[in-house]
């Protein structure tokens, strides 16, 4: 009876350690990937930093300077709207100024 003990011990211990074994490799291989996933992060976050640096060297507005520039423009808008009488219905009221016939520069021809 003690040699059917320690066979089953046996095969319980073996099997033990296989799954332990088995977890180990699938734990390896997971940070393996992870730590390949965050070099691919680090490269493509270095790229685009790298890009940026070129682009503003040579004067190319960033996307924030962009909707910065927007958001002036919209309130600027508002503002002219709003010293045109809101809407433009001032300055659609103001009769156009009459244009002048231009004078020439050049001399007239005498006649003879």
């Amino acid at each position: 009876m003690a040699k059917k003990l320690k066979k089953s011990d046996d095969q319980l211990a073996d099997a033990v350690r296989m799954s332990s074994q088995e977890i180990w490799q699938a734990g390896l291989a997971a940070f393996a990937k992870a730590q390949e996933e965050e070099g691919k992060f680090f490269s493509m976050q270095l790229f685009e930093e790298r890009v940026l640096r070129a682009l503003s060297s040579i004067g190319v507005p960033t996307r924030g300077e962009v909707d910065a520039l927007h958001q002036r423009i919209d309130e600027l808008t508002r503002q002219v709207a709003a010293l045109s009488g809101k809407d433009g219905k001032a300055a659609a009221k103001k009769p156009a100024a009459k244009k002048r016939p231009r004078k020439s520069l050049l001399p007239r021809k005498q006649n003879s």
